[in-house]
């Protein structure tokens, strides 16, 4: 989907800052300082899921603390159209829950499938959690 400021305003996306790039998502530069150091010091289950994720073992192409609209996704996949989310307990209620609900719909709004998996499920055992994710997004489960 090609998406520009006009498209974006019509799904009440604030469009302020954010580069467009199609046939990428578009996102806000602002965000690529802060996303470098997510990368750097990102938590243990991101780590962890990381390794299943990262150079193309599942047979995608992930990238890590990806900028999209005004948001950090923990990872994102291009070719599947799809954010990846790994939660902890304070997105369960309050702000946070909020938070993810406004930005599960601006990325679903803009064509994204966002999964979310809890964090304890990736510290139990995270070749299940990556399992998940793809059953979760619809798609043959790679083999991991």
């Amino acid at each position: 989907m090609n998406l520009d400021e006009n498209i974006l305003s019509k799904l009440g996306i604030p469009t302020e800052g954010l580069l467009f790039c199609n046939p990428f998502p578009p996102y806000n530069p602002a965000l690529l300082p802060l996303a470098r150091e997510l990368r750097t010091h990102g938590t243990k289950t991101e780590a962890m899921m990381w390794k299943i994720l990262k150079n193309r073992q599942t047979g995608y192409l992930f990238t890590r603390q990806k900028p999209i609209l005004n948001f950090i996704a923990d990872f994102y996949c291009h070719e599947l159209r799809a954010v990846v989310e790994i939660d902890g307990a304070t997105h369960f209620s309050g702000p946070d829950h909020d938070d993810d609900i406004e930005r599960d719909r601006q990325m679903n709004a803009i064509g994204l499938k966002v999964v979310r998996i809890i964090d304890h499920q990736v510290r139990q055992d995270p070749i299940v959690a990556a399992r998940q994710i793809f059953f979760d997004l619809g798609i043959d489960i790679p083999e991991l």
